[in-house]
């Protein structure tokens, strides 16, 4: 029961233990679920603690107790081999049960499932890995086959299976003492490891490399590769071409490995060593080539690399020709790659104060958003962003503001309409026309009537008055674009704010000296119209309240002001009749004061009433002597109607209204008052607060004994300083005066 028990506990602590840890002493990973089998390990998917994702290769060491040297063995040269193209080791521990190794995680290579760029890329890095370990390690890998390369996620090949690598010239290599026992190798191995006292060479790594690429190409291989494979399969040592030699064979003009895939592969990671010239050349073309390349490996090789260039400098000048491969890679990545991979690269590269980054990432602003949640963009993007409404630069600001509209959809209605649309606002008063021009743009754009959420309370208070300023631009670029933006924008406007306040505004553009501006003007006029008009006829006929009936006269007065008499005619006498009342109205409470002495005359026609006061009936036995003169009743000193006859000195003809001079000497007569006659008006207390005032007949009103009004004309005079002569007086209604003259008519004082 103790072996069972012993057992037991050794297989939890491999595949993961109790609590969430490993229990291996010094080896920081989670060893997770088994994931495949190669010689002499099982392969563990696992975490490290700090949660990245690895692989860990397991030995059970009672299981393989004959492999177990190898496994030893590969675990010492692990630790100290570092190199692109060697599996990149990450830890290690080895208990009395089991060795465990964590790399990068990988896959064990499937040529099943395989693309042919990535194949001879493949094949460039098993042999430049060899290269390394045997010119600059002296060591011999022995081993070279297809289980001994691994596959990361990116796509790219990785040389393990260092259970049987030894240094060159050893008196006793491992490869010679395990090769028997290792499954399959004595059909694989190279034909000087079977002579005893033959050193093993560099070449016995060109064979196995010759072994990798006949388990890659079973059928036929590529024009070129099949010379390379016989010299690497010729079984003399001494004329054996070596992993070095087909590297440089196979990257000549023509070769296996000239590729557009494998020079890009290879430029970038030499492109620190590289000049300016070249890198220059070689972006230029990077992102037209990109979309051929391997997708995966595009995704997950080469991005993170263009990302780091553009981030420490390492694309001088070329930062718009980088991020531009950049988005043409990242444009098919899903949203949860996108956000690992390129969001935290964006929000760092636009903290940048590098003005030529910051002017290729407001470029591409569109791309490189499109992927990020709004929350990234709102909180770690934006802030950045607004730093360049304000920029030294004018290239920056201009370059800002082409960027609002990506940047836009992207911040939320509430960022929108408190931030982002007033920084565009303050643009329209730049010193510069282009970003003036380019500003008025985005806001239009952002502000038409489908327009991401730009609200009419931020249209009507904060865009509208930049609009009206942008009208009165110098630059004509910047009016036709105000102009094109009220355009688009009248829809959402107010019909009543279009009329009162933008189109006169628009109005002197539509005789603008620039004949583009007139063309925008009319434009913009014509859909301000359109909007104005079908507002206007949803609009009730009228919108004035209807008067009180106070009489006949008062119903004759509103039928002749709906057909048109004289519109500010009738205005001017009503507002004068009311200005003559109130005058009436003291001069009766004057008079009612000595109504005690007997001081009364009640003309015929008239009568004080209880309810106020009233005009007579006009059946009369005898027709008024004047039926000319207005009559008017006063129930209070504000309520005054008035009806004035077609024999008026205002009469309208067919072209309009003409104003007669029959206003002659004869004019008073014309009215039946005497110019002279101080008695010919009484004015008479209503016992209900009012006065009647009756102008049917010529009627005598007592006056007040003790208060004889006299109104005279007010003449300003002219001295020699005043710079407005006096006007000369019209004919007609204005110029009759109340008093002082001979000539003087008393119904002036109603006009």
């Amino acid at each position: 029961m103790s072996g069972l028990s012993s057992y037991l506990m050794s297989t939890l602590s491999r595949v993961g233990g109790l609590g969430g840890s490993s229990g291996i002493p010094d080896f920081p990973f989670v060893v997770g679920e088994k994931v495949a089998t190669v010689w002499p390990w099982t392969i563990h998917a696992g975490t490290s603690t700090d949660g990245k994702h690895v692989s860990i290769f397991v030995f059970d060491k009672p299981r393989g107790t004959q492999y177990v040297g190898a496994a030893q063995n590969a675990l010492r040269r692990m630790r100290t081999l570092r190199h692109p193209g060697v599996l990149r080791y990450m830890g290690g521990a080895e208990t009395s049960d089991a060795i465990y190794i964590a790399t990068e995680r990988i896959v064990p290579l499937d040529l099943n499932d395989r693309n042919e760029e990535l194949v001879r890329w493949g094949l460039f890095r098993i042999a430049e890995a060899l290269r390394f370990v045997n010119e600059d390690c002296k060591l011999v890998h022995a081993n070279v086959c297809k289980d001994a390369v691994f596959v990361t996620d990116a796509g790219e090949w990785r040389l393990g299976g260092l259970e049987l690598m030894d240094a060159v010239g050893a008196e006793r290599p491992v490869y010679r003492e395990m090769g028997s026992v290792i499954p399959g190798y004595a059909g694989r191995m190279a034909p000087e490891i079977k002579v005893q006292g033959v050193q093993g060479t560099a070449a016995l790594d060109g064979w196995g490399l010759a072994e990798l690429i006949s388990e890659c190409y079973t059928t036929e291989m590529p024009l070129g590769l099949g010379a390379l494979h016989a010299q690497l399969r010729n079984n003399n040592p001494k004329l054996r071409m070596t992993a070095p030699g087909f590297v440089e064979a196979a990257q000549r003009s023509g070769g296996v490995l000239d590729t557009a895939f494998v020079r890009a592969c290879r430029f970038l990671e030499s492109v620190t060593v590289k000049d300016s010239h070249e890198r220059a050349e070689f972006f230029a073309g990077l992102g037209a080539a990109a979309a051929e390349f391997p997708r995966v490996f595009a995704q997950r090789k080469m991005l993170p690399e263009l990302l780091t260039l553009v981030e420490f400098g390492g694309a001088d000048n070329g930062h718009s020709a980088v991020l531009a491969s950049v988005v043409q890679i990242a444009r098919d990545m899903d949203e949860t790659e996108y956000s690992t991979v390129v969001a935290p690269a964006v929000v760092r590269l636009f903290a940048s104060t590098d003005r030529a980054l910051r002017f290729a990432l407001l470029e591409h602003a569109t791309a490189l958003l499109h992927g990020m949640h709004d929350d990234v963009v709102v909180a770690s993007v934006y802030p950045a962003f607004a730093t360049g409404f304000g920029d030294a630069a004018p290239a920056i600001r201009e370059a800002t503001v082409k960027a609002a509209l990506s940047m836009a959809p992207r911040v939320g209605s509430k960022t929108l309409n408190s931030d982002l649309i007033k920084h565009l606002v303050r643009a329209v008063a730049d010193a510069e026309p282009g970003i003036r021009t380019n500003s008025l743009i985005c806001i239009g754009k952002l502000c038409a009537k489908n327009g991401p959420g730009v609200t009419d309370t931020s249209l009507r208070y904060i865009v509208c008055p930049a609009l009206l300023h942008a009208l009165r631009d110098v630059f004509p670029p910047v009016r036709a674009a105000a102009l094109a933006v009220s355009g688009a924008c009248a829809m959402r406007w107010d019909a009543v704010d279009v009329a009162r306040r933008v189109v006169p505004a628009i109005s002197p553009l539509l005789v603008d000296g620039e004949r583009p501006v007139r063309v925008a003007a009319v434009k913009a006029i014509n859909v301000m119209v359109a909007h104005i008009e079908g507002h206007a006829r949803e609009m009730p006929e009228t919108v004035a309240k209807k008067m009180d009936k106070v009489g006949a006269q008062a119903e004759a007065v509103a039928d002749l002001a709906a057909n048109g008499w004289g519109g500010w005619a009738v205005s001017s006498l009503s507002s004068t009749i009311s200005g003559a009342i109130s005058l009436a109205s003291s001069v009766s409470q004057s008079g009612a004061r000595s109504e005690s002495a007997g001081v009364r005359s009640e003309p015929a026609g008239v009568r004080s009433e209880p309810s106020g006061i009233r005009t007579e009936p006009s059946g009369l036995s005898e027709p008024p002597q004047v039926s000319q003169r207005p009559s008017t009743t006063i129930n209070s000193p504000t309520a005054v109607s008035t009806s004035i006859s077609s024999n008026a000195a205002v009469s309208q003809s067919a072209g309009g209204w003409e104003f007669n001079d029959d206003w002659g000497e004869d004019a008073a007569d014309a009215w039946g008052i005497d110019d002279n006659d101080d008695d010919s008006w009484n004015a008479q207390p209503n016992t209900a607060g009012g006065m009647t005032v009756v102008a049917n007949t010529p009627v005598k009103l007592a006056k007040p004994a003790a208060i004889t009004p006299v109104i005279k004309p007010v003449v300003k005079p002219v001295t020699k300083k005043d710079t407005n002569p006096v006007q000369p007086r019209r004919k007609g209604l204005g110029a009759m005066k109340l008093g002082g003259g001979a000539k003087s008519n008393p119904v002036d004082q109603f006009l």
